[in-house]
């Protein structure tokens, strides 16, 4: 795991990389104390849980699909009283692939404790689970996406082969394997772009983006996708 990256202190919301792919997760100071961790990622090195500490104690631990599961086992066994929580449809995967999280519980269970505004939601045709989190932050909205938008400069040439390409766009497996309506999916989240205007994009794969045209570039990529 790289240092955790500050996208706002006062929440926090923070961010750190981890694994050969560079994925990235997220922690959400929650509303009683305590944090959200997205995507919790491998890793052994003590020090950036300790770092991760000076913010609050993980309370929730987030699968934001039933891919995203190879850092539940050691996050749960440094903080078993945290609460594993992923959605619906990526529960039976994660409980076979990872028995170690124990009970898995909606997201409900951590929805009432996020901060103001902040909000978890995804594109209800996706089949595996994808969650998304969208907060306000100092610098304005803020969306952590997970396998759905991806911003990747460096592509292995098997992936190429797939159809993925560096910089921003549609995850390719994403929308062939795991949509099962892509014109549902592209009028759903034109509107939730309108809704929320994000200023900040915070990948799990792939570079952030900032600035007043984030909305408008997630809207291209999707459109022409």
């Amino acid at each position: 795991m790289d240092h955790w990256e500050t996208f706002d202190d006062r929440l926090p919301l923070l961010g750190a990389k981890y694994g050969k792919g560079r994925v990235r997760m997220a922690a959400l100071g929650l509303r009683g104390g305590g944090l959200l961790i997205l995507s919790p990622g491998t890793g052994k090195d003590p020090s950036r849980y300790e770092a991760l500490e000076r913010h609050g104690k993980p309370r929730f631990l987030l699968a934001p699909n039933h891919f995203h599961n190879g850092g539940l086992a050691p996050w749960k066994a440094r903080y078993p009283e945290a609460q594993v929580v992923a959605h619906e449809k990526a529960q039976a995967r994660l409980r076979r692939k990872v028995p170690e999280a124990g009970t898995i519980l909606g997201l409900d269970a951590v929805s009432a404790e996020l901060p103001e505004g902040a909000r978890l939601f995804g594109p209800p045709m996706a089949k595996q689970g994808e969650t998304w989190l969208s907060v306000e932050t100092a610098a304005g909205r803020a969306w952590y996406v997970c396998d759905a938008l991806i911003n990747d400069r460096t592509i292995p040439l098997p992936f190429r082969l797939l159809g993925f390409r560096p910089g921003l766009m549609t995850n390719p497996l994403f929308k062939r394997l795991f949509l099962k309506d892509k014109a549902a999916y592209k009028e759903w989240l034109f509107a939730e772009l309108d809704r929320d205007r994000p200023t900040l994009f915070i990948p799990s794969h792939g570079d952030v983006l900032r600035g007043d045209t984030v909305a408008s570039e997630l809207r291209r990529v999707t459109e022409s996708a």
